[in-house]
């Protein structure tokens, strides 16, 4: 109930505002029956809430509205339908008694009836009048000064009127509160344990079969983030490439191109693969590189393969090695119909010369091939030399040796050596029948019986220097062009006759060369001196600067060029025998024939 004077809301029992003190007037909720004609009406709510008009403590005023107002006028509303429901039921009921269809006494009750009988007119009454009774001390908001208590049984019959008379005031034992049931029970404690075990058992199931493969699977696909190494090696002396792959520790990655498996350990799986494994097998290979791909997979602890990124990398592919012996040049000039040419290779090549098989060679002479060459006088003529070594790509050599055109063809014997160790040496020779042929070069013993049948002529050519002679023969004919044949021969005495003319290059023999040096070279004077070698200045032919004082007293520096058949190494000392050549700048230049290990 609100306060007229101050506005506060108070209980409706108050008979005195809780605040202020004013008299409450209470309100009769159970009036007089509303007309019929009030019985259809409905009172809508207003939508604006009700204000008034309040004065704060220094005598302000201010319109001021108050939800619980709201509230009050909905409530009231409230009241006002429930009591206009009740007159009409009261006049439904009756009228339905009047016509026969219900009993014309007794209020609505709030207890369910479980009977299919209507209960006693008499009883009905009764009920009627307690309720009555009881309700007329009730408030709106469900307050009663004197609480009662109401059981309801299985049956509606059950009720008597002494269960009416003592509904007011009245009440009924509740039932003792029983002994409380513990938290833990026996049966619950079984429950917990039981679900903690299913739990586990999931948590288990889950690890090994979820869990475990992703983490796997996932440190395969980025593992720390590292990349992939790769690195030039050497396996069995041969080139090699060396891949470290990224791995969780003691994981199986299997290389599909190599079909073998590797652990990774220190997290890496190491694998070193040869070079000659892409391409051993090719038979025509001549690109210098090659780009390789490795497929790399890794196991998972399921036994499943993952495949992970590609390994890529360029390998490059050596030559077939080939060193020419003679000649030691691709381009030379000849006067000879057959040229013999003598090269090494490696054990099990595969060897070309012109298109012919040569390699059932290569095994039986140790990788050393002799090949006498047919060269016909008509300029230019191309061997063609094709190497293909296990491991090795395809290697090819060109040896251009040019013979002049002859108008009046002129041939030695090609059984001609080019290399003699006596001063003289017997040439023979075939030309056109009929020609005049002359040897410009220093000879002896011409003969030509047989030249104007034949053709064939010979004769002993005499070496006037030790090293390269060239042998010189003209032919003539009427007619035609002359034709001149020039052939190189070196010449080189034997060690006992060529060591026993050895002057010291010491500290006379040195400054006699250097003031002599045109007569000695003249006169193929020969030194013999032991020293270290000091610098080499070419390696084709090689060309060093010696020490002839081996290290005592001044130093006297000589050019030597080998032409022995020792490779001479820098820093070591060797003994040496050769003539004298002529002068390298202000120093002496020797050709050494024989070389030997020099005494302690």
């Amino acid at each position: 109930m609100k306060c007229p004077a101050c506005g506060y809301w108070n209980r409706a029992s108050y008979p005195h505002c809780f605040r202020c003190g004013e008299k409450l007037k209470a309100i009769d909720r159970m009036a007089a029956t509303l007309p019929a004609e009030e019985m259809q009406k409905t009172a809508p709510l207003t939508e604006e809430i009700p204000t008034e008009i309040r004065y704060d403590e220094e005598g302000n005023e201010r319109v001021a509205a108050d939800k619980r107002d709201r509230l009050a006028v909905e409530m009231l509303s409230l009241h006002e339908r429930k009591k206009r429901g009740e007159q009409k039921q009261k006049q439904l009921r009756e009228r339905g008694a009047d016509r026969g269809f219900a009993p014309t006494e007794g209020r609505l009750t709030y207890s369910s009836r479980r009977s299919r009988l209507f209960s006693s007119p008499e009883a009905a009454r009764q009920r009627k009048a307690a309720l009555e009774d009881t309700e007329a001390g009730i408030d709106y908001d469900g307050y009663i000064e004197t609480p009662t208590y109401q059981s309801i049984s299985e049956d509606f019959t059950a009720y008597s009127q002494s269960l009416a008379r003592t509904r007011q005031g009245g009440s009924i034992p509740m039932p003792k509160p029983g002994k409380k049931r513990g938290y833990m029970g026996r049966r619950r404690l079984f429950l917990v344990l039981a679900l903690l075990l299913l739990l586990a058992a999931g948590g288990i199931l889950l690890n090994q079969f979820v869990i475990s493969p992703w983490a796997a699977s996932r440190a395969a696909e980025e593992p720390a983030g590292e990349q992939v190494q790769i690195s030039a090696s050497i396996l069995d002396d041969m080139a090699a490439h060396t891949i470290s792959i990224p791995a969780p520790e003691g994981a199986q990655i299997y290389i599909k191109e190599l079909r073998k498996s590797y652990i990774a350990t220190g997290g890496y799986a190491i694998i070193q693969v040869a070079d000659y494994i892409w391409y051993e097998l090719e038979e025509h290979l001549t690109e210098p590189a090659m780009d390789v791909t490795l497929t790399p997979y890794i196991r998972a602890s399921s036994g499943e393969q993952k495949q992970m990124d590609l390994v890529h990398y360029t390998i490059e592919i050596p030559l077939s090695p080939i060193s020419l012996i003679n000649p030691d040049v691709t381009y030379l000039e000849v006067s000879t119909p057959i040229y013999n040419i003598r090269f090494h290779v490696m054990q099990n090549s595969k060897v070309f010369i012109n298109g012919e098989d040569y390699s059932s060679y290569v095994n039986t002479q140790s990788g050393y091939i002799s090949y006498n060459a047919a060269i016909q006088p008509i300029g230019d003529n191309s061997i063609h030399i094709v190497v293909r070594s296990q491991y090795y790509r395809e290697n090819e050599v060109v040896i251009t040796i040019h013979r002049a055109v002859q108008d009046i063809p002129l041939d030695l014997a090609s059984t001609l050596d080019d290399e003699s160790s006596n001063p003289t040496m017997k040439i023979s020779a075939a030309t056109r029948a009929g020609a005049t042929v002359s040897v410009l070069s220093p000879h002896r013993n011409l003969d030509t019986s047989q030249l104007g049948s034949t053709g064939a002529f010979s004769f002993e050519a005499i070496f006037s220097k030790i090293g390269t002679n060239t042998v010189e023969i003209r032919a003539d004919f009427p007619d035609k062009n002359p034709t001149v044949v020039k052939y190189d021969i070196y010449y080189l005495p034997p060690p006992d006759s060529y060591t026993k003319k050895a002057w010291a290059l010491d500290d006379w023999g040195y400054p006699d060369l250097l003031a002599n040096i045109s007569t000695r070279v003249a006169n193929t004077q020969i030194y013999v001196f032991t020293g270290p070698v000091k610098e080499i200045i070419t390696t084709k032919p090689q060309l060093v600067l010696m020490d002839a004082s081996d290290g005592k007293g001044a130093q006297r520096m000589v050019m030597v060029e080998n032409q022995t058949k020792t490779e001479w190494v820098l820093g070591e000392r060797y003994r040496l025998f050769g003539d004298a050549y002529g002068m390298y700048g202000s120093i002496p230049r020797l050709i050494a024939r024989y070389t030997y290990k020099p005494a302690e």
